[in-house]
């Protein structure tokens, strides 16, 4: 059972296109899946993963979005679902887990430390744990792949660019190698330049592009600023950082950091230009595909694909 994951819409962007001088522009809308984000493939991938290991409970660190799309997947599939979020979170997310059934616990300090939580209580009952980075590594990219399938699938040819908002850096990851198998397989020619967008010296992979280095670095907890805007990539660690950083220069891409007052920009930019509503951290994506498009010596004609992680058209306040 797939519960509706996938399969989201592609729109060509002809206004906002003409708006950032972008030719052949076209958007992804993972809000489309039924939770809201793009998450939803990634707990879908885990769950089946945790059946087939005859698990029946399933764990995971989340500040939002994860936490409810594994929530709602493991309630379909009558798995047990412990989430352990910062204590200091509160609002609309978490009751969403909970009414999906899943016991919430509360740890003090981040992401991070939720997701160390998470993944010791794994160990101590034998839960499953779906947390990404280590050896979750290749099951959360594959569950990626599938974008790389629908986006192939719908403009029949590789796009030239691929722009996708990072935390861990596992959505990025996930699509290159979806590309790079069907490179593998002489279904596409190319792949695609990969662009990564997060907020300015808040994340590790766009930090790490930043200063030039090829092996990731890892930020100061302390010196991460929090905002309500730019709270979805925050990520002085980046568990997937490191294949995403190689995706990123295996294409000679680019990873940049945007400002709050940038992300409201994009997020402004796609609901007036093209009626999307999203995130303004998943808007993101278009910040760093208007920025390499600029700097780029041979003005690439595209087609650019924005994979926007959240949003959805047409919709009214």
């Amino acid at each position: 059972m797939t519960y509706g994951i996938g399969e989201t819409s592609m729109i060509k962007a002809e206004s906002l296109s003409e708006y950032l001088s972008i030719d052949n522009l076209y958007l992804k809308l993972e809000g489309e899946n039924p939770t809201g984000t793009h998450k939803d493939r990634l707990a879908i991938q885990h769950v089946d993963d945790a059946i087939i290991r005859n698990h029946e409970t399933i764990t995971i660190g989340s500040c939002g979005n994860y936490g409810v799309a594994m929530s709602f997947v493991a309630s379909k599939s009558k798995l047990d679902c412990k989430v352990f979020v910062p204590k200091k979170y509160t609002g609309e997310t978490i009751e969403k887990m909970k009414s999906y059934g899943s016991e919430v616990f509360r740890v003090k300090g981040g992401y991070e430390e939720s997701v160390q939580a998470s993944r010791q209580k794994a160990k101590e009952e034998n839960w499953y744990d779906a947390n990404p980075g280590g050896k979750n590594t290749p099951i959360s990219l594959v569950a990626y792949v599938d974008i790389s399938e629908e986006i192939q699938d719908y403009l029949k040819e590789p796009p030239e660019t691929i722009s996708v908002a990072v935390g861990n850096g596992t959505t990025l990851a996930g699509i290159h190698l979806g590309f790079r198998m069907l490179w593998r397989k002489n279904r596409v020619e190319h792949i695609p330049t990969m662009l990564g967008s997060s907020s300015k010296s808040n994340n590790a992979i766009t930090e790490t592009f930043r200063r030039g280095k090829n092996k990731m670095i890892e930020l100061d907890p302390d010196d991460i600023d929090e905002t309500e805007v730019n709270e979805p990539l925050l990520n002085w660690r980046s568990l997937d950082g490191q294949e995403a950083l190689n995706a990123i220069s295996d294409t000679n891409g680019m990873a940049v950091g945007l400002t709050d007052e940038d992300l409201l920009h994009y997020q402004k930019l796609l609901r007036e230009e093209e009626e999307i509503k999203c995130l303004p951290a998943s808007a993101s994506a278009l910040g760093v595909l208007e920025r390499f498009v600029k700097e780029s010596e041979d003005n690439p004609s595209g087609p650019h694909v924005v994979v926007l992680t959240s949003g959805v058209k047409h919709v009214r306040d």
